[in-house]
C-alpha cells in the first residue's frame, strides 16, 4: 500500500475527530485537537492541488505580460515582461512553482500599477485581464474545508 499525502491527512483528522477528542477530558485540550484535525482538511485538499493552481496562475501572469508588453511605454519594464512571459516554470515541485509565483505577482503589482495610471485602451484591458486573474486566482485557492 502506498497511502497518498492527503488520505494521510484526512484519516488522521477522521481519528482525532472521532477517537481522541472525544478521550480527551479536558475542554481546551480537546478544543485543541479539534482544531488541529480540522486544519488537516485543507492541507490535503492544498497537497493535491498546490502544483497545478500555481502553475495555471504562473502561466495566466505570463499570458498578461505577453499581451501587456509591446504596448508598455517604459523601455525597461518591457524587457522585464518580455523576459518574464518567456521563462517557463523550472520544474514542478512546489517550491519552485511558488518562488516563480513570488516573482511574477511582484512584476503584476507593478503593471498593475502603471496601467491603473494611465487612460489607454491597451491599459483598460490589462487592466481588466489582471483584476480578472485575480478573481480566478482567489477561486483556485478557495478552501472547500471538506469534508467538515
Amino acid at each position: 500500500m502506498k497511502p497518498e499525502v492527503d488520505f494521510v491527512l484526512r484519516s488522521v483528522m477522521e481519528k482525532l475527530l472521532t477517537e481522541v477528542a472525544p478521550a480527551v477530558g479536558d475542554a481546551y485540550v480537546r478544543s485543541n485537537v479539534e482544531v488541529i484535525a480540522s486544519l488537516m482538511a485543507p492541507a490535503a485538499e492544498e497537497y493535491d492541488r498546490a502544483a497545478h493552481v500555481r502553475a495555471e496562475e504562473n502561466e495566466a501572469m505570463r499570458r498578461i505580460f505577453r499581451d501587456a508588453a509591446p504596448e508598455v511605454p517604459d523601455v525597461g519594464l518591457r524587457v522585464r515582461l518580455e523576459a518574464a512571459a518567456a521563462e517557463r516554470d523550472a520544474s514542478l515541485r512546489v517550491s519552485d512553482l511558488n518562488a516563480a509565483n513570488d516573482r511574477l505577482r511582484a512584476l503584476l503589482i507593478e503593471v498593475h500599477a502603471l496601467v491603473e495610471t494611465r487612460d489607454e485602451e491597451w491599459a483598460r484591458r490589462t487592466n481588466q485581464a489582471i483584476w480578472d486573474e485575480l478573481s480566478a486566482s482567489a477561486k483556485r485557492r478557495a478552501i472547500s474545508f471538506w469534508p467538515l
